[in-house]
């Protein structure tokens, strides 16, 4: 099978959720404010909860504690939220896969990083869209998650790579093609915005920096990401390439203290996109 094929035979076993669906038909037609969208999400105390919970996080440090959905649209934003109830129904989704063959605490970490990563420096270098390189990064491995619930045994061969080895050299010697390629198809599939699938189809650089911000920021996010991840396969120093930070004015130590800053950010809020979480939701 293709990517396209992987996307196909699971986008409806992982369909976008209803209430996710509700609010992204509000935001097209225009019509979209705090209080719509409040009733929409309250009709789902789960996603109400985790909407809560993501507007009282360290994403955003609101100085006051949050305590109404309407209140928590308004801090995150119309677009966000939508992002976020989109991530949420899927997460949940993906509680369901067999998770024997990859150790899933490490894709969520990767995922996670790699989200809080692009959000730092989509906003530190004028992005126009920041949540949604949030969420560009947290979407940009779930191609995994499709071939695992797809081939499982293929994901367990493609997670053999090493120090000598690049996630992405695996995935291409087993399928032929990236576990990016099968995310973005799905996003696809989803009829997400195009801004969000360009930016997961250009997560692997070709030995050369873009010439399109967004894909400078989540390439970078990317090979960070996956080196703190695999710290015993990879190290900044032999497995970054340095035209990945160069290109953006960047030196080691500026790349350094932003994985000290996702580090942090990622204990604090892992848990919002971890499935055990909202298995017991």
């Amino acid at each position: 099978m293709n990517a396209i094929e992987y996307a196909e035979k699971v986008k409806t076993l992982f369909a976008v959720p209803a209430t996710a669906l509700k609010v992204k038909k509000l935001i097209d037609n225009d019509t979209a404010d705090a209080n719509s969208i409040a009733k929409i999400i309250n009709t789902d105390p789960g996603l109400a909860a985790h909407i809560l919970k993501v507007a009282n996080s360290a994403i955003y440090r609101f100085p006051r504690k949050v305590d109404s959905v309407q209140k928590a649209i308004q801090v995150i934003g119309t677009s966000a939220v939508y992002d976020f109830a989109l991530v949420f129904g899927i997460s949940n989704a993906f509680v369901k896969v067999q998770d024997s063959l990859i150790d899933l605490d490490k894709f969520w970490e990767q995922s996670v990083t790699c989200a809080i990563l692009c959000r730092h420096f989509a906003a530190l270098f004028g992005s126009k869209d920041v949540d949604r390189m949030f969420t560009s990064g947290l979407l940009h491995n779930i191609g995994e998650l499709v071939v695992l619930q797809t081939s499982p045994f293929i994901t367990e061969d493609c997670a053999k790579f090493d120090s000598e080895t690049h996630p992405k050299l695996a995935q291409l010697n087993v399928l032929g093609f990236t576990y990016a390629e099968v995310s973005s198809s799905l996003c696809e599939s989803w009829q997400l915005p195009s801004s969000l699938i360009e930016v997961i189809s250009a997560q692997h650089h070709n030995d050369n920096f873009s010439d399109v911000l967004d894909n400078q920021v989540i390439q970078l996010a990317y090979e960070l990401s996956v080196i703190n991840t695999y710290p015993e396969h990879y190290s900044l120093k032999e497995h970054l390439p340095s035209f990945l930070f160069d290109g953006l004015h960047l030196d080691i130590n500026d790349v350094d203290e932003a994985l000290d800053m996702a580090n942090f950010q990622a204990e604090q809020i892992l848990h919002l996109f971890n499935p055990d979480v909202f298995k017991a939701a």
